[in-house]
């Protein structure tokens, strides 16, 4: 049941990437900026370049400044959503709290 789900342990199912704490106040990551991010996602198939992904990833990430905001924790924080399919079955897999850069 759902409640059951509610109270199953979640020690070690913590995400491999590590965001650094954000003292910002009122920061949010908007929602275009995640359809974005979305609308060229990496599946990780064969003929997909994955250079190109985080080229692309990277100069979407590097027009972005919040005050008191690290465009290093912006991407930790966007990144996973640039993935899906076997890219992010991939990512899923990483050790807990394994990726701080």
């Amino acid at each position: 049941t759902m409640a059951q789900l509610l109270q199953a342990p979640t020690k070690r199912y913590e995400d491999a990437i590590v965001v650094p704490a954000i003292t910002a106040e009122n920061f949010e990551l908007k929602h275009g900026l995640l359809t974005l991010v979305q609308n060229k996602q990496f599946f990780g198939h064969d003929k997909e370049d994955p250079h190109a992904h985080v080229r692309y990833f990277n100069k979407i990430t590097s027009t972005l400044k919040f005050l008191n905001v690290p465009n290093t924790s912006i991407k930790l924080m966007l990144f996973p959503f640039s993935l899906e399919g076997a890219a992010r079955i991939c990512l899923e897999k990483e050790p807990p709290r394994s990726i701080f850069t």
